[in-house]
């Protein structure tokens, strides 16, 4: 990676982290939280490419984490593979110099959904040993369980990313000459 795409992905995962922390009203289901944050490592991976909204992503959501629920290990086993795999998509399929409204409504529909069965599985998992942020004992998840986490968040997630990332990546866009 070149200076900039570093720098970049920490710009785009601190202001993750913020607005994160901000705006996700204390509402969360398993531990999943309320997250219109979305919108920042969307934006960065449509603009700047799958490597810094990745990136982007998971340093982003590893700080807000460590503020929330301050389990590192679970952050690193779920939370941060789940939104690097999951922006990474969003960016490599219509980030960069191929971004246009309508790769990006495919593309965020993917990469989101992949991103969040990678949470709702990965809690599952984690579950059966260890239990959930904002629960004091292990209370094992069944798949019907990790399927309506990752389903309820996915829904939580996709109105931000379909209806506020394209008109301030247009913006972006247009203020910047490209």
């Amino acid at each position: 990676m070149r200076a900039r795409e570093l720098t970049l992905s920490a710009m785009g995962g601190a202001l993750y982290a913020i607005v994160g922390y901000l705006s996700w009203l204390g509402v969360n289901f398993y531990g999943v939280r309320f997250w219109p944050a979305v919108v920042v490592p969307a934006t960065f991976a449509c603009l700047y490419g799958g490597m810094v909204g990745g990136l982007s992503a998971a340093i982003g959501i590893f700080l807000s984490d460590m503020v929330t629920h301050g389990n590192a290990l679970l952050s690193l086993t779920v939370g941060v593979p789940s939104n690097f795999v999951g922006f990474y998509l969003i960016g490599t399929l219509a980030g960069g110099d191929r971004y246009s409204v309508r790769r990006y409504v495919p593309a965020s529909i993917l990469g989101l959904l992949v991103g969040h069965l990678i949470i709702g599985f990965g809690l599952l998992a984690w579950s059966q040993a260890f239990p959930l942020p904002f629960q004091e004992r292990v209370t094992p998840l069944s798949i019907t369980a990790a399927l309506s986490i990752s389903l309820l968040t996915f829904a939580w997630e996709l109105p931000f990313a379909l209806f506020v990332v394209p008109p301030v990546v247009s913006a972006v866009r247009k203020s910047s000459g490209r």
